[in-house]
């Protein structure tokens, strides 16, 4: 009977933390990423990185959505099947996935999915 209460409580609590984890690891949550390369953030004081496949309908309407929302940042667009190393690199699993890097290619925020996005840029 200890035993079963015991794994009811552990199935519960896992539960109960797993939602939380899954929204951490899916809004970009801080992690330590690799610099951007220079020659992507070219001297600019900000520069949006976004990751984008072929078969991406939401990514156009993403990079619109950055362009707007922050002109004076470069917006340069990665298409993960043709760079996978560089994808591999920011562990980029889904597109899109977004970027932003200060002038020195420090990641600032790692935004994945269309809703991230939305989020960040309504602030």
């Amino acid at each position: 009977m200890v035993l079963r209460l015991l794994v009811v409580a552990t199935l519960l609590g896992m539960f109960a933390v797993a939602p939380s984890l899954y929204r951490r690891r899916r809004d970009g949550a801080p992690t330590a990423h690799p610099p951007v390369p220079a020659w992507l953030v070219a001297g600019a004081d900000r520069t949006w990185l976004l990751f984008t496949t072929p078969w991406c309908a939401s990514c156009g309407p993403v990079e619109q959505q950055l362009r707007a929302s922050d002109p004076s940042a470069r917006v340069v667009k990665v298409d993960a099947t043709q760079d996978r190393e560089l994808a591999g690199a920011f562990s980029v699993r889904s597109a899109p996935t977004a970027l932003l890097a200060d002038r020195d290619g420090r990641v600032q925020a790692r935004l994945v999915g269309v809703e991230a996005v939305t989020r960040y840029v309504a602030g």
